[in-house]
């Protein structure tokens, strides 16, 4: 149960995100249609950073270290990346707006788990 609520909650940032900046974009109007692709989008998140993003940071360990930390920026954006190509229907334009989309994501994220 505490699942899906904080997946609502990131689906709600999710929408939140798209509809303050030109971050994340979506190929509907429709706002049933935007809600699914949404939720999609966060759970397509979820499991990427799951089971993709740990192979990533060990692999991307030692730039990590020599960045101190920085590195783990580049890893949220490629996760993000990844998710857009997995979901249809939602799109951003480019590097720069994935980077800052996961940038305010976390952030969110990370009070969501700090609230629920």
């Amino acid at each position: 149960m505490k699942w899906i609520i904080r997946l609502l909650l990131r689906v709600i940032a999710i929408l939140l995100i798209s509809y303050l900046t030109d971050l994340i974009l979506f190929d509907t109007t429709n706002p049933q249609q935007k809600f699914l692709i949404a939720t999609i989008f966060a759970i397509a998140l979820s499991l990427l950073n799951t089971f993709i993003k740990p192979i990533f940071s060990l692999l991307a360990f030692p730039i990590t270290f020599l960045t101190l930390g920085l590195f783990q920026l580049v890893i949220n954006t490629v996760i993000v990346l990844l998710a857009v190509k997995l979901v249809a229907g939602i799109g951003v334009n480019g590097f720069l707006s994935a980077f800052l989309f996961s940038i305010l994501f976390s952030a969110i994220s990370w009070a969501i788990e700090q609230i629920a």
